[in-house]
């Protein structure tokens, strides 16, 4: 069975082994250090950013395809996105547990290795300047969804990157390097066969904002008979980073 996925960074499930992964990418039965805590008031507007951004780098509202194909349809091949966050993910490796808690802490405030977990909606999404937030449409029929992307490396991430699927080794369990999902409703649990097939190109971060050109498709494990297809640029402003991810 699969837990709900709460947090875009990284409520683990998973099922039927090696086959099968989780919304964001984790592998099954493995936990993470991450909370949840709910928002409160959307954002009244997306803010502008501070830097410039390349000319396909729209802020919302914006149309992609994000949409399940099968079974349990959802979302639209045609989805007017009207808000994008992007929640900044610090990875500190500790495999060996050697870090304390709090040195994981101050390295998480400071790191420039960091994972991404762009989430979008066909609503506002709440932030409340913290650095959580509660994935699921605010109401049944809405659209909410994320795609998360990390480094296979220790190299932190950087515009022109181009991410597929893969590995980040050097925690205590390897983590993968993309992930996504898709929910039209709190009750809308899933997980994922196989690889993600496609791509993600970083096409700009800047001190403000997070945009990605995403070409993704994954086979839905549950419910079964299904396609999730999440594709077109999407650009989002960088909310608070999230607790340290460790796999500890």
């Amino acid at each position: 069975m699969c837990s709900t996925v709460m947090l875009v960074s990284l409520a683990a499930c998973g099922d039927n082994g090696s086959d099968t992964g989780s919304a964001d990418g984790t592998d099954g039965g493995t936990n993470v250090s991450v909370s949840v805590a709910p928002g409160t008031e959307p954002a009244d507007t997306v803010p502008a950013t501070g830097e410039p951004l390349p000319a396909e780098c729209s802020l919302p509202p914006v149309t992609v395809i994000a949409e399940r194909v099968g079974s349990a349809p959802a979302g639209s091949a045609t989805l007017e996105v009207v808000d994008v966050v992007a929640l900044q993910i610090p990875i500190v490796p500790n495999p060996d547990s050697t870090i304390t808690p709090a040195d994981v802490t101050a390295l998480a405030a400071t790191t420039d290795l960091l994972g991404y977990s762009m989430i979008f909606g066909d609503q506002l999404i709440p932030d409340e300047s913290a650095p959580f937030v509660l994935f699921g449409p605010v109401e049944d029929g809405k659209v909410r969804g994320f795609v998360s992307v990390f480094p296979s490396s220790t190299k932190p991430l950087a515009a022109g990157d181009v991410i597929t699927d893969g590995l980040l080794e050097g925690l205590k369990f390897p983590l993968p390097t993309i992930g996504m999902d898709l929910q039209i409703s709190t009750d809308d649990t899933n997980t994922y066969r196989n690889s993600v097939v496609g791509q993600v190109k970083v096409v700009a971060l800047t001190a403000d904002a997070l945009c990605l050109d995403i070409d993704l498709s994954w086979t839905v494990n549950q419910p079964t008979g299904n396609t999730l297809t999440i594709k077109g640029v999407f650009t989002g402003r960088l909310i608070e980073r999230s607790t340290a991810l460790t796999y500890t």
